[in-house]
């Protein structure tokens, strides 16, 4: 420590009197620490603290919040937290915020923070391990970690970046080693502290850990490197999955995975088809999981028994092989309705017309898939209509896919349409007949509870769900494995709001 830094290392007497007054650095224009020194104890119970300069603590620092006043929080503006191997940390319900411009070096030795806040565009080093057992808001900058350490997040905590819906992106991210532990039962998909990892166990009971290595550009840690991957190596990201004394899954469990475009590492999801792979031997070998699936949205999704294993992504060797050629595509908007045509210079051999929609140029859904050899080609367009989409978005984007019997795709470009009519309550149902798992699409346009309720043709309830659901798009599942065959009504309230719909299991 530096002379300024340690302006508060103080004998014990001196201590024990901060401990009645709350102990902080004095507000000055110099740069100024607090110290707390081994065998020292310094409580901060005042519900706002703030310190210029270093954090060192290597006796007991506590952080329990007076009877009566608000959760703590202590402010560190141009300076390093500390807490050495001797230092107990004790944070209750505070807040710890790394402020300036200053990098930052955060050291824990495994001391867990209540919340950690870093509004620092510089970027803060993780220096040992540490626990966030809360909430990690990273309002300005990345947090990197090294090989050697992790961050670890409570069973309940979450990451909060800048982007959409408060996700990581590339300039707000975890860069390294993150670990979430979380017990996971029933049939609803499980998120991991919003690190772009959802679980379902249909049906299981597992305890499962996973540790979320990237953007460290390092072979076998953060990136997986194989002759058998499209351009040699994977994304930057590497999902650690495990679980409880290595516990396997009795059936499929389905895992979908999501990652930023800082972390594509020169690899395009765009217009190629990805390849989900899966390493037991520490990435020295890796086996194919799933097929080739549209990633243009950073995002894929899995069934499988193994989850004492590493998963990562790379480009599928069956290729997308571009945008379409000499392709007009073109929407409008009727009502609510987008009525989609197109028309090509030739007619393709074999294969599908696939139209795709979104409403956040992300996640994209089928919606039509026409066969090339039933069409008569001719120069006029052919037509879809997407019946009420306007209902979804007043903005849809659409982009029309060109798949042959092989599973190579080309992609036209993506058009944009508008519907003067505001989103309202939908609820999408797919697919239909029923099969293992009945995937929900939900528009809102206000974020609280809905109750989502599916009856047999008796009237009896066979399935009741809550959600809280964010204004906008959401999507989970519900498993209807043990629906017998028949008829079955969906039905989903908001408030004052319904929406009902008839399905049908053969």
């Amino acid at each position: 420590m530096t002379q300024s830094s340690k302006i508060l290392e103080l004998p014990k007497v001196a201590l024990a009197l901060l401990l009645v007054c709350g102990a902080a650095a004095p507000h000055t224009s110099q740069g100024q620490g607090l110290y707390n020194g081994a065998g020292g104890l310094v409580a901060i119970t005042d519900s706002v603290r703030y310190v210029r300069g270093d954090v060192e603590n290597a006796g007991e620092l506590d952080l329990t919040t007076a009877a009566g006043s608000l959760s703590n929080r202590l402010f560190i503006d141009e300076g390093n937290l500390l807490n050495t191997a001797t230092g107990k940390w004790v944070a209750s319900k505070s807040t710890v915020v790394l402020m300036g411009m200053a990098p930052h070096l955060l050291s824990m030795n495994g001391a867990s923070l209540y919340t950690l806040r870093l509004d620092n565009p510089a970027g803060t080093t993780l220096g040992s391990d540490a626990t966030v057992a809360a909430s990690l808001r990273l309002a300005a900058g990345n947090l990197l970690t090294t090989p050697a350490y992790s961050l670890h997040l409570g069973p309940d905590a979450t990451v909060r970046g800048a982007g959409p819906a408060g996700a990581e992106d590339g300039s707000h991210y975890v860069q390294g080693s993150l670990v979430q532990a979380k017990a996971v039962h029933g049939t609803e998909a499980v998120s991991f502290g919003n690190m772009g990892v959802v679980l379902n166990p249909n049906g299981q009971s597992l305890t499962v850990t996973v540790d979320r290595r990237s953007g460290l550009h390092q072979v076998n840690y953060s990136y997986g490197q194989s002759p058998e991957f499209a351009g040699r190596h994977g994304i930057d990201r590497i999902w650690q999955l495990s679980t409880a004394a290595g516990q396997k899954p009795t059936g499929n469990v389905a895992i979908s995975l999501a990652w930023l475009a800082a972390n594509d590492y020169g690899l395009d999801f765009g217009s190629n088809l990805a390849q989900v792979w899966q390493s037991t031997t520490q990435g020295q070998s890796w086996t194919k999981v799933g097929e080739p699936q549209s990633a243009g949205g950073r995002a894929v999704t899995v069934a499988t028994t193994e989850l004492n294993a590493w998963y990562t992504v790379s480009l599928s060797s069956t290729k997308a092989t571009g945008p379409l050629a000499q392709t007009l595509f073109a929407g409008t908007a009727r009502r609510a309705d987008a009525v989609l045509t197109w028309s090509t210079a030739t007619k393709p051999g074999n294969g599908w017309y696939v139209i795709e929609r979104s409403v956040d140029q992300q996640q994209w859904r089928e919606i039509s898939r026409q066969p090339i050899a039933d069409q008569r080609w001719s120069p006029a367009a052919s037509t879809a209509v997407d019946k009420d989409a306007g209902d979804l978005a007043s903005t849809l984007y659409y982009r029309l896919r060109q798949l042959d019997i092989n599973g190579n795709s080309q992609f036209s470009k993506v058009i944009t349409m508008a519907f003067t009519g505001p989103a309202v309550f939908k609820l999408e149902a797919y697919p239909v007949p029923l099969q293992e798992y009945l995937t929900l699409d939900l528009v809102t346009t206000e974020t609280g509870l809905v109750q989502i309720e599916l009856y047999d043709i008796a009237g009896r309830l066979m399935i009741s769900r809550k959600e809280t659901v964010s204004a906008g798009a959401s999507r989970f599942q519900l498993d209807v494995r043990d629906l017998a065959s028949g008829v079955y009504s969906l039905r989903a309230r908001q408030g004052d709001r319904y929406f009902t719909r008839m399905l049908k299991r053969d």
